[in-house]
């Protein structure tokens, strides 16, 4: 009896085995299909089901995605960023409604200098190795009337290191700056202060940071024209580290004057960062979620609910970036990702470091033609609106097992999506926008939509590298055909190649752009 019940267990064992191996190979199949032939790419699919008739999960600040170049820049006489350029000019206009943040490690270092003699950047003796910054009424004046020429407006960090004997900020200088001033500018007070022991041997604790916020409101308070001026900060860096989180959390127990709190935050090390680096979804989920869930649970705590919070300063590599990479068409998916899901893990604003200057530049350092993230930025400005949708997005499945795909499952393919923003696209409200990455070295992504948003007619913008160098390469091809400027006084105009109703989306490998449903009429973006 026992060795036929053995037996008998044993066949139905083994057709279990062979039948759930054969359920699995189907799935697979279903959801990876390989290339006839070889050596080609396979296809794999994806359903994509936006929450197009729920409330939105977020609405972001209206300057979200905006920029910032490094007070250094001073130190350099500007460069080449050359604030009557009508390229520049024409460039910059096309990126507003945003911020433009000149702030960094040389702020810290930073004085107001009126009157100024032309004379080069001092190398004063600061008792560190960073030189003093000087700052003169016509760089000032310069940079405030570029901006307000192209709709920017300037968020500027005063110098934090200034010290009283008594151990609190002192804002002389800062004062000398406000008096000067006649524009419409928004304040910082210190950059990373969490570093402040490396670069100017000084300690100085959260609490005490928020100490100096207090005096910085009190002294735009008793000048009648900044009452009400916006303030962020504390700009910290190095989040997720004990000593980072204990700072923070002493600032925000001693301060509520800041209009959002604001963190920096880069996923690699610009001196020895790689391509590989940059195209593993790893980078991509292994710090920045982390990192806000942090900041938001300990603003939560301190403040009130609905209190911004904001990433100060983010790029993809520090250090300055990583040469010949951050500012080619791969740091294309680490921006993209990073707007997202900054956006659906509800930041207000992301400002990019930097338009210009470092490896990490948006714009050619010497000619200031746009490099493939001012491109996204250029596009991601028409087409995405403020308003975040949920979205879940899942291997097609065979009954009820659902589908593993080659290489990491959801991972390697992203969409995130918004309300399409009606100010500049020429889309009815009503219309959906998804961000769609595809990170595979091998497949494409077959997407189809299901739901509100399943088989409709889509507008395609695929971006792709430009020539033969790759994900390496310097300039774009939008849909196939390169981006670049008609003339200093002319962008291109983004036009779309239509998928039919009831055709998926085929993401290429190593590929990202935006994916508009025209006639979504969804009802999250009609109120």
């Amino acid at each position: 009896m026992t060795v036929v019940g053995h037996g008998r267990t044993t066949m139905v064992s083994d057709l279990f085995l062979f039948l759930l191996v054969f359920a699995q190979a189907v799935s697979v199949a279903n959801c990876v299909t390989p290339d006839r032939r070889e050596g080609q790419s396979t296809i794999s699919n994806y359903e994509v089901d936006v929450r197009a008739n729920a409330a939105p999960i977020h609405i972001t600040g209206e300057r979200f995605l905006s920029v910032a170049v490094d007070t250094n820049s001073l130190n350099k006489h500007w460069m080449h960023f050359n604030f009557s350029s009508a390229k520049l000019q024409t460039m910059t206009r096309a990126l507003s409604p945003a911020y433009l943040r000149l702030g960094g490690r040389a702020g810290d270092f930073l004085i107001f200098k009126n009157p100024c003699d032309g004379s080069e950047p001092s190398t004063g003796d600061t008792g560190v190795e960073d030189p003093l910054t000087y700052l003169c009424p016509q760089d000032w004046d310069d940079i405030n009337n570029f901006c307000s020429d192209t709709g920017l407006k300037l968020i500027f960090g005063l110098n934090l290191l200034l010290r009283t004997e008594a151990g609190g900020w002192d804002p002389d200088n800062a004062e000398h700056l406000l008096d000067y001033n006649t524009h419409d500018v928004a304040w910082e007070l210190g950059n990373e202060p969490n570093s402040f022991k490396k670069k100017a041997n000084i300690t100085l604790s959260g609490s005490q940071i928020g100490i100096d916020f207090n005096l910085l409101r009190t002294v735009l308070n008793n000048r009648v024209r900044y009452v009400g001026a916006s303030v962020y900060g504390p700009d910290i860096g190095s989040v997720g580290r004990k000593k980072t989180s204990t700072m923070l959390e002493g600032f925000l127990s001693k301060t509520n004057t800041t209009n959002a709190t604001t963190f920096h935050s880069y996923y690699l090390n610009g001196r020895i960062a790689t391509v590989d680096d940059f195209l593993d979804p790893e980078t991509l989920d292994g710090l920045l979620p982390g990192q806000i869930d942090l900041v938001e649970s300990l603003v939560s705590k301190y403040r009130e609910p609905g209190s911004r919070v904001w990433l100060g300063e983010t790029g993809s590599a520090f250090g300055g970036g990583a040469p010949n990479i951050s500012d080619r068409f791969v740091a294309g998916f680490l921006f993209l990702d990073k707007l997202g899901m900054s956006a659906r893990m509800g930041l207000d604003t992301v400002i990019r470091q930097t338009y210009y200057g470092g490896h990490y530049t948006m714009l050619d350092l010497e000619n200031l033609d746009p490099k493939p993230d001012y491109w996204i930025a250029y596009i991601y400005k028409r087409l995405v609106g403020r308003r975040v949708l949920r979205v879940k997005i899942t291997p097609p499945t065979t009954g009820s097992t659902p589908c593993s795909v080659k290489g990491g499952d959801k991972q390697y393919v992203r969409v995130y999506a918004h309300c399409t923003s009606t100010n500049q696209s020429g889309y009815d409200a009503g219309a959906v926008t998804l961000i769609v990455l595809n990170m595979h070295k091998n497949d494409t992504a077959n997407i189809t939509l299901a739901r509100k948003l399943g088989g409709r007619t889509i507008q395609q913008y695929l971006l792709t590298p430009y020539g033969p160098e790759g994900m390496t390469s310097p300039e774009v091809n939008l849909n196939d055909s390169p981006l670049h400027l008609k003339d200093d006084t002319s962008l291109p105009e983004i036009e779309p190649v239509v998928i039919k109703r009831g055709k998926p989306m085929l993401v290429p490998p190593l590929s990202y752009g935006f994916y508009v449903v025209a006639k979504a009429k969804a009802k999250a973006c009609l109120s």
